[in-house]
């Protein structure tokens, strides 16, 4: 068995069926997941190579490659779309009332980004808030629990958590930003092209699973999977679902979104590349022909 370290917000369908179902097994790969805590902790070990592959979003490696000079690449597009809420303390009764108000970052990941272009499409500037850098979902739903924080972008369970806690409901991040490339797989150049055939078994095994949970007849299997591994509810697992990426592929249009957003937001001051620079097809093609 090969091994290959990877690192992400949580196991996603895809990732849980390759486990499951033995996709990975197959392919004669031992895949060793790390979450992700703290964005710049996260930065810093996929520079240090300490894991192979992010199955995370692309606008964290687009960040880091026209901000920082990284030299990232994108190889597979595992989900699409949007499952985060903007919720803020008891007592908030919308976006206005978060002038003034302190609000959780994780250090510029996308729901830094997209928590922005929220509250920038109400009429409220950067100017108007302070935020804190917090870290992930857990560690935001914890601050907010603690007081130390007004409101903070919270994915599943957290918002779920949050809300039921008496948390109020702002916004949806899939409102302001649609077509977004939830969980992509990316690396050091260098070292998925040092490694091009486990690459390719990668992605062919989470493609395959992809596929199998996709199919009408594993729709209920992969649901109760997301369901018992994650503590979800079937609502937002069948959310999740809903975002699956057929065939793991990446979607041009999807990455172009993130380049949009990040010059919406002068996060990406120009000459600006075109989508096609920051991911490979020839990989997946290979690993789906």
């Amino acid at each position: 068995m090969d091994r290959i370290k990877t690192s992400g917000f949580h196991r996603r369908i895809p990732h849980l069926v390759a486990e499951r179902e033995g996709f990975f097994a197959r392919e004669g790969l031992d895949v060793d997941f790390h979450t992700i805590g703290y964005s710049p902790d996260h930065s810093r070990d996929m520079a240090r190579g300490v894991f192979d592959l992010s199955l995370s979003s692309i606008d964290k490696m687009i960040s880091l490659n026209t901000l920082e000079g990284a030299d990232y690449l994108c190889v597979l597009q595992a989900e699409e779309g949007l499952g985060a809420t903007l919720v803020g303390r008891k007592g908030l009764k919308n976006l206005e009332d978060l002038r003034g108000a302190v609000i959780a970052s994780d250090n510029g990941t996308n729901l830094d980004s997209i928590r922005a272009k929220i509250l920038k499409d109400a009429g409220i500037g950067d100017a108007a808030y302070a935020t804190e850098s917090i870290g992930n979902s857990p560690r935001r739903l914890a601050a907010f629990q603690e007081g130390r924080i007004d409101a903070a972008i919270l994915t599943s369970p957290w918002r779920e958590q949050a809300i039921a806690a008496g948390a109020v409901a702002l916004a949806e991040a899939a409102d302001s930003v649609p077509q977004w490339p939830l969980v992509c797989g990316w690396g050091r150049r260098a070292w998925i092209e040092g490694h091009r055939a486990l690459v390719v078994r990668f992605i062919r095994a989470l493609a395959g699973a992809a596929d199998w949970a996709l199919r009408p007849e594993n729709r209920e299997a992969a649901l109760a999977l997301l369901m018992e591994v994650q503590k979800v509810e079937r609502t937002r697992a069948e959310e999740a679902y809903a975002l699956i990426v057929p065939r793991v592929r990446v979607n041009p249009g999807a990455v172009q979104t993130v380049i949009d957003l990040r010059a919406e937001m002068g996060a990406y001051p120009p000459p600006r590349k075109l989508a096609e620079a920051f991911f490979d097809l020839g990989y997946w093609k290979e690993a789906t022909a």
